[in-house]
Formats: C-alpha cells, sequence, structure tokens
C-alpha cells in the first residue's frame, strides 16, 4: 500500500503525513466506501448515530482524509448518510435501505435516522364501519368493522406526518385494547400477527385545509402520500395506512443503479 502514498511533512507520532497518489486515490475512495458500507450492515452503527471524525475514520480504515471525504460524500450522495455542517455525519435508515425494498421503515426510524427526535402529538382509535377504499385494501365488505388508529408524529416536537391505520375488528383479541406508539409492536403482542410484507403507493398530494392546522402550515402545501397494505406470514391483509409527510420537512430519495452490471448494489429507496 506504502507505494499508493507520498510522505509530506510531520503530523503525528509516525512523523510523516500520508497523502494519496491522485492516481490511486479514486480506487482507495471506492475501497472507504465499500469498507463502511460493509460496516453499516453489520450494524457497526445505527439509524442516527453519528460517524467518528474523518481524522478518526482515515487512522481507522488506513486511508487519507481525502479518500474518507469522497467515500462520505458518495455514501451521502445514496441517500446512505447525511452530513451536517458544523454537526457531523450521521446514520440514516442503513438495514432497510441497502438491504431491500420490501423492508417496512417506520416513521420513527425515518425521523431518527436524520438525527432529529421522534414523537407523538395526538394519538386515538375508534371502531367504525369500513368504507369502499379500506374494504378493498383490507379484503373484507364493506360495513365491516375496523379500528381506525389516528396519530400525528413530531420531529423535534414539530409535526411531519399524520397517519390512518385501519385493522379488520375481527383481529382483535376480545379484551379492552391498549394502544402504544408502533402499530406492529401491537399487532405482534397484542393480536398475535407478524407483518411479513407490505406493499406500498407512494404520489404527491396537497394538505387539506383540516390536516393544514394540525401541521401549522397553509392548505394546499405539497406532502407525500403513502398508501401501503401490510400482510401477515400467510399473505394475509391485515392492515391499511395512508401517511401524510410534509414535504418541507421531508426528504424522500429514490436511488437509481444502472445500467445494470454484474456485482453492482439493488435498487433502494431512502426516506426521512
Amino acid at each position: 500500500m506504502a507505494d499508493m502514498y507520498k510522505e509530506v511533512g510531520a503530523v503525528d507520532g509516525a512523523g510523516k503525513q500520508l497523502i494519496e497518489d491522485p492516481a490511486h486515490r479514486q480506487s482507495a475512495t471506492e475501497r472507504a466506501a465499500e469498507a463502511l458500507r460493509n460496516r453499516l450492515l453489520q450494524e457497526t452503527w445505527s439509524a442516527g448515530d453519528r460517524l467518528p471524525s474523518e481524522l478518526a475514520l482515515a487512522k481507522e480504515l488506513g486511508v487519507s482524509r481525502v479518500s474518507i471525504r469522497g467515500a462520505l460524500a458518495q455514501l451521502a450522495g445514496e441517500g446512505i448518510l447525511s452530513r451536517r455542517h458544523g454537526s457531523g455525519t450521521y446514520v440514516n435508515s442503513v438495514r432497510p435501505l441497502v438491504r431491500s425494498l420490501h423492508l417496512n421503515v417506520g416513521s420513527d426510524e425515518l425521523i431518527k435516522s436524520r438525527g432529529h427526535a421522534p414523537g407523538i402529538s395526538e394519538m386515538s382509535w375508534r371502531h367504525e364501519a369500513a368504507d369502499e377504499t379500506v374494504a378493498d385494501r383490507l379484503g373484507i365488505p364493506v360495513g365491516t368493522a375496523v379500528l381506525h388508529l389516528y396519530r400525528v408524529r413530531t420531529s423535534d416536537g414539530l409535526p411531519v406526518t399524520i397517519s390512518n391505520d385501519f385493522v379488520a375488528a375481527s383481529l382483535l383479541p376480545d379484551q379492552p385494547l391498549s394502544m402504544g406508539p408502533s402499530l406492529y409492536a401491537f399487532l405482534s403482542d397484542v393480536c398475535g400477527i407478524d407483518v411479513k410484507f407490505g406493499v406500498a403507493t407512494l404520489e404527491p398530494s396537497l394538505v387539506s385545509n383540516d390536516y393544514a392546522a394540525v401541521f401549522g402550515v397553509d392548505a394546499g402545501e405539497l406532502c407525500l402520500t403513502i398508501q401501503q397494505v401490510d400482510y401477515d406470514l400467510s399473505e394475509r391483509p391485515v392492515s391499511y395506512s395512508v401517511e401524510y409527510h410534509l414535504a418541507s420537512a421531508s426528504d424522500f430519495h429514490l436511488v437509481r443503479q444502472g445500467p445494470s452490471i454484474p456485482g453492482t448494489r439493488p435498487l433502494h429507496f431512502a426516506g426521512t
């Protein structure tokens, strides 16, 4: 590896500062990026964690700060990391982002991935009759009793997501309900239902008058609507969700790899 560097100046106990030869800089950057990806996949760092400094990473991986800076910029461009001026580099939702599109990403995890504190400012639930849309998504007759869970999620105390979740009442236990912030935890722990996968549709929309008051913005502001049906291990639809993500408080990235080349990483989705 020594032939890839030039020695200039005294900087530490080793007595020399290693500066990469420009001819090898791209390959060193790629190696550093791949090493960081592997550590992220091995869960060395979790979503929302701040990475060590560029100098610390350079020493740890045996490359220059120039290569580390390039590797971090590359991963940030892929939506894996977020770089904040004056604060550092933070981990996004790496596991679902890198491994596969089919893994669900919860709102809390998306908020944490940007280094913010998630919360819920409002949560309520009630039983109601399924309308045509809910009935179609859950595969039940119109008018069937469903549980409607309503939540307003916050990022650092500010409302950023409004979600409406629907579950057929027939799946609920015959006992008083005790809901927590996670629908998936409720389905698993209380209803004995584990979600296997979800199918989502994403589309831009405008904030309604009612939701504008909740978000604290003007009606007509842009938001991203995510409609998703979750399925259990037998591929039975168990929940239908409609989420409204305020566009001014969210960044969603679709990272497109291509053209298809053997050994390249699969398409993945990043969001906060």
